[in-house]
């Protein structure tokens, strides 16, 4: 297994593991409109990835098992902060076969690395 970052060339994987998250999540309800929600996933993802979308995967036999995004803003700058780029870690989410193994854990670290190299002051995430 081997971590990757996201290009657009994996859109579909990424929006077959982002809809299991949300159906987990209940976030799916009968009312929701899969085809416009999918559309609109993955237009945002063609246009944002490696730009204000980070996103680090798991590769097993060129499958993509699990993921983690960085969602990267700026905003104005303050004292511990001058420059003012923040990171939203979001749609962290492992395949339920390969969970228990820390893959979750080894792409969160890559996000962090990620945020230290490209001088970004501050990561969230919304548990």
């Amino acid at each position: 297994m081997n971590i990757i970052t996201l290009d657009q060339k994996d859109v579909n994987q990424f929006w077959n593991l982002r809809i299991c998250l949300l159906r987990e999540l209940g976030e799916i309800s009968t009312k929701t409109n899969l085809s416009n929600l999918e559309k609109s996933t993955k237009e945002y993802f063609l246009s944002n990835i490696n730009k204000s979308l980070i996103c680090y995967g798991v590769i097993n036999n060129n499958d993509i098992i699990s993921i983690a995004s960085l969602c990267l803003f700026s905003r104005i700058p303050y004292q511990e902060n001058l420059n003012g780029k923040e990171g939203y870690i979001l749609n962290v989410f492992t395949s339920p076969e390969f969970r228990k193994k820390g893959l979750a854990k080894l792409l969160l670290q890559e996000i962090i690395r990620y945020a230290n190299r490209h001088n970004i002051k501050k990561t969230c995430w919304r548990n």
